[in-house]
């Protein structure tokens, strides 16, 4: 799912994984945002019109890579912290992961 990022500019990632506490985005978060200024996030999660919207934090994480014969491991800027998700927000990430994992 796109994920809306807005800082001093508007910016859109894929999302690989999304969670209560924050989510994974699919490509790394553009230089302009620095990962210790907040930024606004905007996105849907499927079959739901409403917009989720909150601050969230962008953080580096590591990761595994191939280039034929070798690994090596980078750091990219993808793990986004959710700051101010409200409740209802929550609520409703936690039945959309429940219901993609076949628990209910």
């Amino acid at each position: 799912m796109p994920v809306q990022l807005t800082g001093d500019g508007r910016w859109f990632r894929p999302s690989e994984d999304v969670g209560q506490d924050g989510l994974l985005l699919g490509a790394a978060a553009p230089d302009e945002l620095s990962g210790s200024t907040p930024v606004r996030v905007l996105f849907h999660l499927p079959g739901d019109a409403m917009p989720i919207v909150c601050r969230g934090r962008i953080h580096e994480v590591l990761l595994q890579r191939s280039d034929g014969d070798r690994e090596y491991t980078v750091a990219e800027r993808r793990e986004l912290e959710f700051l101010d998700l409200d409740e209802a927000g929550r609520a409703r990430i936690e039945g959309y992961v429940t219901e993609r994992l076949g628990l209910i």
